[in-house]
């Protein structure tokens, strides 16, 4: 048995806070925290899916009015425990290319691209 990293290790027993995802460098991309809980991106993305969710960028972004954001794979700092990481969102936010999240008051829209084979007992 493989011993558990000890970056994975919660640091405390509510587990980890929103804000400790951005000091994980070890964690994989498309890290999201779900309930304190570190949740990974294991199945790679099918080429159907990378190209709907660059069309709808694409064209959302043709389309906002000023202030609005609108970038792919962003997470979103819900509360102190979660930040899921959906595939676009839209965001009343100034432009910082340092930034790592959007806040729920910042979000306008959210987009999760699914599929036949992501609903249960679906496979391709």
């Amino acid at each position: 048995m493989t011993a558990v990293p000890e970056w994975m290790r919660p640091p405390c027993p509510e587990g980890r806070y929103a804000d400790d995802l951005d000091k994980l460098a070890e964690a994989p991309r498309h890290t999201e925290l779900i309930d304190g809980a570190l949740v990974f991106m294991v199945s790679p993305q099918r080429v159907w899916h990378a190209r709907i969710v660059t069309a709808l960028v694409n064209s959302l972004t043709d389309q906002a009015p000023p202030g609005v954001e609108v970038d792919r794979e962003i997470t979103i700092r819900l509360d102190r425990w979660n930040r899921p990481e959906p595939d676009l969102v839209a965001a009343a936010a100034a432009y910082d290319p340092f930034r790592t999240y959007y806040t729920s008051e910042e979000t306008l829209l959210v987009v999760e691209v699914t599929g036949a084979g992501t609903r249960p007992g679906i496979r391709r």
